[in-house]
């Protein structure tokens, strides 16, 4: 157990060793020289099984692990990181498998249950949904091919193998994510692995998850790495074409696989560059990444060192992007047909709303005309009830003269007696 800054973790994992049906082991936990509580908790526990060790100073996962696997005294040995669980029973089973296979040289590993910081179930996280589509990928493949689609053991807690394996295979390389993976490739050139499809190992996904750094170069040149030295030292035997479409298929299938990145590491292989100077430069050695390098002087975009997904990605975003190019432009077309035809019934509108303004038009005139006839009329009108006034006003004078009220009388009298004499 390599252990480094896993206070809050390292009691429960030490524990799922410790308590295992199989009690005939040792635990050899080793704390890389951890900043908070790890060693304190490895001291606290009384089990003379449990061997600790310290380091002053760090000197990363793959260093600890090949100590650890220098200390161990079993037949087979099984790696927990100390941030991880296993199942009860998970070592009585690998050791039942390991010795049904007759094999002496044995490497097996388990399906695992993600889970997250408190132990609670995170078979929704990220991780854990690439690792189901890594189990459907491995399912149509040959045992021999499986990691090449990636890492179905996903971590080395995963890793159930024998002393004899170990010492042939050799130590972990000084890679930051993927010495597990490397390892288990150059294994797998001597045995073929055992898949035990049980969930005996608890994985635990948490912020201090060492793949969840953001360092793409890296991931991408340890990545390249790796598949190039598996693709240069396997032999592929007897039924090549189905063994080399079945390595195809791997390979599109891996969400790691960056095809440019892989066929330089493969062109510099080839070229005869001693694996120990590839390994540099999977470290960005000198400041400047041997990718970064060639894109500059190729006047490349850095994009196309991305993994096949990632191409993928883009290539179906450009798609749909395309097609909603498509679609928006066929909107268009149609919407500039209805806008075509609105048009033409805005011009019919257009000659209807002109010619009514001009009946308009022309009706206003006749109104200002009768408007003005109205006034004439008026004002002669008015002048009529002027006249009428003066003279009413010329009569009420005459009525109002004695002498013509007199004549009046006599006229009025006169013609009473004209009557009266006629009868």
């Amino acid at each position: 157990m390599p252990a480094y800054n896993h206070a809050s973790y390292v009691r429960a994992a030490v524990e799922s060793v410790l308590g295992q049906t199989y009690g005939n082991l040792e635990l050899i936990a080793i704390d890389d020289a951890s900043s908070d509580a790890t060693w304190d908790v490895l001291q606290s526990f009384e089990d003379e099984r449990l061997r600790r060790y310290r380091h002053d100073a760090n000197q990363g996962a793959h260093a600890t692990l090949n100590e650890a696997m220098g200390l161990a005294q079993g037949v087979f040995i099984a790696i927990i990181n100390s941030d991880d669980v296993f199942a009860a029973n998970r070592i009585d089973r690998m050791l039942a498998e390991a010795r049904a296979s007759g094999e002496k040289e044995v490497f097996a590993f388990t399906d695992i249950d993600f889970i997250g910081p408190a132990g609670e179930p995170a078979n929704v996280h990220s991780r854990a949904l690439a690792y189901r589509d890594l189990q459907a990928t491995c399912d149509l493949l040959m045992p021999g091919v499986w990691f090449l689609a990636g890492n179905p053991a996903i971590t080395t807690s995963n890793f159930f193998l024998s002393r004899a394996l170990a010492n042939e295979v050799g130590a972990f390389a000084p890679l930051r994510y993927t010495h597990d993976w490397d390892w288990v490739l150059r294994a797998q050139e001597r045995t073929s692995p055992i898949w035990i499809r049980e969930s005996l190992l608890g994985y635990r996904v948490h912020a201090a998850n060492t793949l969840s750094e953001d360092d793409a170069w890296r991931h991408i040149h340890e990545n390249s790495h790796v598949q190039s030295r598996a693709l240069t030292s396997r032999s592929i035997g007897s039924g090549a074409e189905n063994a080399a479409f079945q390595i195809c298929l791997a390979l599109l299938k891996n969400e790691s696989f960056h095809p440019l990145p892989l066929l330089f590491y493969l062109i510099h292989r080839l070229a005869g560059v001693p694996n120990s100077r590839m390994e540099a430069l999977t470290s960005g050695q000198g400041g400047t990444w041997l990718m970064q390098k060639i894109a500059e002087r190729s006047a490349s975009p850095e994009g196309i060192f991305h993994s096949v997904r990632q191409l993928a990605e883009r290539e179906q975003t450009s798609m749909a992007q395309d097609r909603l190019i498509e679609e928006r432009f066929e909107i268009i077309q149609r919407m500039g047909s209805e806008i075509a035809n609105r048009d033409q019934v805005i011009a019919g509108q257009a000659e209807l709303i002109e010619e009514r303004w001009r009946v308009m038009t022309h009706m206003t005139q006749e109104i200002a005309n009768r408007d003005d006839w109205i006034a004439d009329l008026q004002a002669r009108l008015g002048e009529s009830e002027r006249v009428l006034v003066t003279r009413e006003g010329e009569l009420a004078g005459l009525y109002a003269d004695r002498f013509v009220r007199m004549a009046l009388f006599v006229r009025r009298r006169w013609i009473g007696l004209r009557s009266w004499l006629i009868r």
